[in-house]
This record gives structure tokens, sequence and C-alpha cells, in this order.
């Protein structure tokens, strides 16, 4: 895990299609104020996906800048050319970016930058965190009982994630502990109730490694237990998420797939464009991920 020492940080809004800008933009405004970072806001000219020239987009993301100048915020834009995947993966020497906001549809074909293998292929070697979403912030809903949602933090008033037998990134405990301490965030564990003793055991060493991190931070989470019936924790954490109103449900990327996510497909592309749209932050698993400065 890679710690930086410079404080000039930021969050960057990637605008993969500048005519439907307004939803990576409300949620990656939201983050640059709460965690009181710059924003940037970006376009790739990459054409594989669109014919837009940077000249071209260079003038849409002034405009787009122009319409953030009342907010309070650092704003700044960039339009770049290249491989989406390669400049994406760039993005934290580049430009000191922690996180990264995409969007995501369900309906994109699957040529689009939206799509959601797509998403998961472009971000696949990112050293960032990357930030998906499906609809604007203050406008549709954010899980099913969220009714709140508006850009004041009722949106991400509740995040969950889930904590199995699983050796767990350090990076997934260290990021959901923003939440509580920089955005008020409401913090949930969830986890599964492992009758096997070799599983529960491992179960509750993670328990106890986040239990530690969080009480130095002197901050708490609330955990909650949650059915087994998916083949994945997250797709029924999702459903958890749904049903108690949360904002976001953090996850890591598969490394290695086994036999059956070979075949079947991985627990990612079964929940970055869930029906709820609720937010996927994703974290890649790798030891030179980014992390924000405190």
């Amino acid at each position: 895990m890679e710690k930086k020492q410079k404080k000039d940080q930021f969050i960057i809004a990637y605008i993969a299609d500048l005519e439907h800008a307004e939803t990576v933009i409300s949620h990656a405004a939201f983050f640059a104020k709460r965690l009181k970072k710059g924003l940037i806001l970006l376009h790739i000219s990459d054409q594989r996906y669109t014919k837009v020239t940077p000249d071209e987009a260079e003038k849409e993301l002034v405009r787009l800048r122009s319409s953030l100048d009342a907010q309070d915020l650092h704003v700044t834009y960039a339009a770049l050319s290249g491989d989406t995947k390669q400049v994406l993966s760039s993005l934290p020497t580049l430009m000191n970016a922690v996180l990264v906001v995409a969007q995501v549809s369900a309906k994109a074909r699957w040529k689009s930058p939206m799509n959601r293998r797509n998403v998961l292929r472009n971000f696949a070697d990112c050293r960032a965190a990357f930030l998906t979403v499906q609809k604007e912030l203050g406008k549709g809903v954010i899980g099913e009982r969220s009714h709140d949602v508006d850009c004041n933090g009722n949106a991400y008033n509740d995040v969950a994630m889930v904590v199995d037998f699983k050796k767990e990134s350090k990076d997934k405990f260290i990021w959901s502990s923003y939440f509580p301490r920089f955005v008020g965030s409401r913090m949930h564990v969830l986890y599964l109730d492992y009758k096997d003793q070799f599983l529960h055991s491992k179960w509750y060493a993670n328990m106890q490694q986040i239990h530690k991190l969080y009480t130095g931070l002197e901050v708490s989470f609330q955990p909650h237990i949650i059915n087994s019936k998916s083949t994945f924790p997250d797709t029924e954490a999702l459903r958890f998420a749904n049903e108690h109103g949360y904002g976001m449900l953090i996850c890591v990327t598969t490394k290695e797939r086994d036999t059956l996510e070979f075949f079947i497909g991985t627990q990612e592309l079964r929940t970055i464009t869930n029906k709820y749209s609720i937010p996927i932050l994703f974290l890649n698993p790798r030891e030179d991920l980014y992390v924000m400065c405190d």
C-alpha cells in the first residue's frame, strides 16, 4: 500500500459520455466536498468508444466546470487522448487521484465505455479506488427505501461492506473507515453466520482486525448477519442494503478466478449494475493501491 506525502489529492469525475455528465459529476462533487479534495473532470478520447476529439471535449469540460463555480469546489479538467485502460491505470501517478467516479449502465451496449464488462476491464489495473454509479445524486433513488437522497450528505448516511472468512485486504478496512471519519456515515459490517468452526475462526480473525482499526481511530461500526442463500455474499449484501436504505456497498474485485467464477462470472459482474442502483465502491487487490492523506 503506497502512502502519499502530498496533500493535493484529487477526486476524478471520469465522464465517458459528455452528453450524460451529470450523474458522474454529482457523486464526484459530493466526495470532493466531504473529503476536502480537488475535483478533476476527465474525458478520454478513445477511438474504441467515441469520435469526440480532445479539443471538442475540452470545450464541453470548460462549460461543465463553469457550472460548478458556485459550489465551493476547486475544479479543473483534462481532455486526454489514448487507451482508456492505460489512462485510468495511470491516474494516481498522473493526477494524484485517490478516487475515480465512473458511470455504469445496465442498458449500455457492449461497445459502450459504460457497459459493465468494459468498466471492470478498463479499471482492472487502476491503483485508485473507483466508484461506479448508475443514477444522478439527488435524482432517482439510491436504495428503494432511501427517499432523502440529496447533495447534503443523506445519500451516503449508511455504507456497508461484507466481511467473510477470506483473507481481507487492509485497504478495504481502511477505506471503510473513511466514511464514518470524514463523511459522517454509519458503517455497517455484514457477515454470514458460519457454522463450520474453521471458517468461523477465519472470519473472527478478520473481525478482530477491523475492530482493532476502528478502535484506534475512535469510530464504530454496526455488525449484521445476512442470509447465505446466494453464491456471492455481495449479492446478498445488496439485497440487505436495499431493504435498509443503505447508500453504498464497498467491494473488492476478484484477483484470481476459480473454476466456478470462470463459468458463471465474477461477483462484481453481478453487483456493478444492480437493480437497486446502489453505488459500488470497488478496490483492486494490490499492494500499491493509493490511499488518502488524512
